[in-house]
């Protein structure tokens, strides 16, 4: 018998409901015979509670939904929704997680009605859609999604230009006047403009287009961006530039005697590069702290907070 009921529990043991729950919660007092029959009918039927009703009779609700809409789950991704479970957890909520594309979320959100009261989006893009906020009873939360002003949600937004803007300063500091942003038009190179528009007149920048941001993408523009007499160059992601460290051993290219290098993300691998890679780092930790805060405060109105990334400068930086 499939999806069986308290109710059916009861009427199966020929006890009340109040005792079958009793015995199912391990409270009360109820005696061993009876115990052992609630629990043999319940492995018997396979009995599950009904979140949905109990969260509704008790009006409150500690489940909730973490989504990721990213096709690729790359390391940093993987990082936020691990610290974001710890935190949830250690704070006495249950993630639930449901991985998708931004098409997929609607069916999502109706599946999950009555189990989780709020639902954490990452990276969602309304290219897509918008956000059905206003057609599910949740409080949504968006982090680092798209915002055009129409969503009811709380936001947590991530400001990537204040750690590019620290790594660009870096490089001028220590000396490089020839600056390479190696990327996609679309992910980083609106952000590397506006700060190299802040240090006009104390360097060149330049931009080598990629298709995308991956190892082999660093390893094959390694000859376009020695040709271009760069000093230094900021890559995308710190795949790529792990990637272009493998040009350089290859070609016998000293990192950062005759380059500087600096990536984006400060994957775990970055430290044990050689020489250890020099990256913009994602606020993980306050990411986390920020979400819990809106799940525990609950705002009557949305709200948005603005965390920066920082600059993790490592030996590829000379100076």
């Amino acid at each position: 018998m499939a999806g069986v009921t308290l109710k059916k529990l009861a009427e199966l043991s020929g006890l009340s409901i109040r005792t079958v729950n009793r015995v199912l919660k391990d409270q009360g007092d109820v005696s061993p015979e009876k115990r052992a029959l609630v629990r043999k009918l319940a492995a018997e039927y396979n009995y599950m509670p009904n979140i949905a009703a109990r969260n509704f009779r008790l009006r409150r609700n500690n489940v909730v939904g973490v989504v990721m809409c990213d096709r690729m789950l790359c390391e940093a991704n993987m990082q936020k929704l691990a610290d974001l479970e710890r935190t949830l957890t250690s704070g006495g909520y249950y993630p639930l997680l449901g991985g998708a594309c931004d098409r997929d979320i609607r069916r999502i959100l109706e599946e999950w009605n009555g189990i989780v009261g709020v639902v954490v989006i990452f990276n969602y893009r309304h290219s897509r859609g918008m956000l059905p906020v206003k057609d599910y009873p949740y409080t949504f939360i968006l982090v680092d999604g798209d915002d055009d002003g129409s969503a009811e949600c709380h936001r947590v937004t991530v400001d990537r230009e204040s750690g590019i803007s620290e790594v660009c300063a870096a490089f001028v500091d220590a000396g490089c006047r020839r600056l390479v942003h190696c990327g996609t038009a679309t992910l980083r190179s609106p952000l590397v403009r506006r700060c190299a528009e802040k240090l006009r007149g104390r360097a060149e920048f330049l931009h080598i287009e990629t298709g995308r941001s991956e190892f082999e993408d660093g390893f094959s523009a390694g000859a376009e961006i020695m040709q271009s007499g760069a000093d230094a160059v900021f890559f995308d992601t710190d795949r790529m530039a792990a990637g272009f460290y493998r040009y350089a051993w290859e070609h016998r290219i000293r990192i950062p005697d005759d380059i500087s290098v600096a990536g984006f993300d400060d994957d775990a691998a970055s430290s044990v590069l050689s020489p250890p890679l020099s990256s913009v780092a994602h606020p993980v930790a306050e990411i986390s702290a920020a979400v819990m805060a809106l799940i525990v405060e609950n705002p009557p109105g949305p709200e948005t907070r603005v965390l920066s990334t920082r600059f993790v400068r490592r030996a590829s930086i000379r100076g």
